[in-house]
């Protein structure tokens, strides 16, 4: 699954990370670098995604798309 995200650098040094859909709702990270930033996304995306089990999908293959900078 591919899901569109924005990745920024935050003031004070950072990065930020953010992401909105139907369905996961608003995403927001922190972290110290782009790619932790990027790890942080895709992991409370397949959280938020595999809260309904009834759906049997363990959401492996989730993929960040960076759209803007």
């Amino acid at each position: 699954m591919r899901f569109p995200c924005k990745i920024e650098r935050v003031a004070g040094g950072g990065w930020a990370g953010m992401h909105e859909s139907r369905e996961v709702g608003e995403v927001k990270v922190l972290a110290d670098t782009q790619e932790a930033a990027i790890e942080k996304l895709k992991g409370e995306i397949r959280y938020r995604l595999e809260l309904c089990p009834c759906t049997g999908e363990t959401y492996q293959h989730i993929e960040v798309e960076i759209v803007e900078r």
